[in-house]
């Protein structure tokens, strides 16, 4: 009998079935991130506890599909961006099925959401190192101001295992008036500047800087290369080309399963239907 959350991870699978064929059919780089990359390498699948799909493409190439992106997929599957979206308060752009309905119960808000993947853009970094360091804080203090200005509906204060300046962050933030002090479109596009300021193609290092790893998703390019294959369900990913560095980096001894408290951390459900359907599958 399947669980409610693999009904979810199927779901994002047919998804992101669509954005191979787009990525095979024009060419375009990609990477399989984080717990996704995790599930290839340690469960040829996802993760069993895992509730996404993360994908990262190199800046040149992000920014083709997503030009491609308007007209390239089925009526029920769309490309959501803060750009074009009306209401989408989330810097990386996501792939959603609107068929399927999900609860997202992870941040002070509860929210409805259409099922999706997350499409990360990879950036250039610096190769010098004092530059790299400077370039990363001012990265951060982007990032802090975008997620105090959507701080009721985008931070997950479920999640376990902080490090001690981003619990003393969100303690401000329970206090302040922050979301009216930073407005999110503004803190947007300063954010989006700033992580273009390095060209990809033309850099050292790589970084996924939205990723929920932060600098820990930084490496020099010679570790993903150009990439390699990894089976994943019924399909095959790229990923990066030396997994067993990226994933030490990120995530220790990731052969071992996490803690309890840090699995399924977005605490996401498909809504049931007035028949008790968990959605339209």
């Amino acid at each position: 009998m399947r669980t409610e959350l693999r009904e979810l991870q199927l779901v994002e699978l047919d998804i992101l079935k669509e954005f191979l064929r787009i990525c095979e059919k024009y060419h375009l780089r990609y990477y399989a991130l984080g717990g996704t990359l995790l599930g290839a390498v340690r469960h040829e699948g996802f993760i069993p506890w895992d509730d996404d799909v993360d994908i990262g493409m190199p800046r040149p190439d992000f920014i083709r599909f997503e030009e491609i992106a308007k007209k390239e997929f089925p009526d029920y599957i769309h490309y959501r961006t803060y750009k074009e979206t009306p209401g989408y308060r989330y810097y990386v752009p996501r792939l959603t099925d609107s068929r399927v309905t999900v609860i997202d119960s992870s941040a002070a808000v509860e929210q409805e959401k259409e099922a999706w993947i997350d499409i990360f853009p990879l950036d250039g970094m610096p190769e010098n190192k004092w530059k790299r360091k400077f370039h990363c804080f001012r990265l951060l203090v982007a990032r802090a101001r975008v997620n105090y200005s959507m701080f009721s509906t985008n931070i997950d204060l479920k999640k376990t295992n902080r490090p001690l300046v981003e619990r003393v962050m969100i303690a401000a933030g329970k206090i302040l008036p922050v979301e009216k002090i930073f407005k999110t479109e503004k803190e947007f596009r300063r954010l989006d500047r700033l992580m273009q300021k390095y060209s990809y193609d033309d850099s050292a290092y790589l970084i996924n800087f939205m990723g929920i790893h932060k600098l820990k998703e930084m490496f020099h390019k010679k570790y993903y290369g150009q990439g390699a294959d990894y089976p994943f369900e019924d399909v095959v990913l790229r990923g990066p080309a030396d997994f067993d560095f990226v994933l030490h980096q990120m995530y220790g001894d990731y052969r071992m399963p996490p803690s309890k408290e840090e699995m399924n951390h977005h605490n996401t459900r498909i809504k049931e239907g007035k028949d008790g359907e968990k959605g339209e599958l």
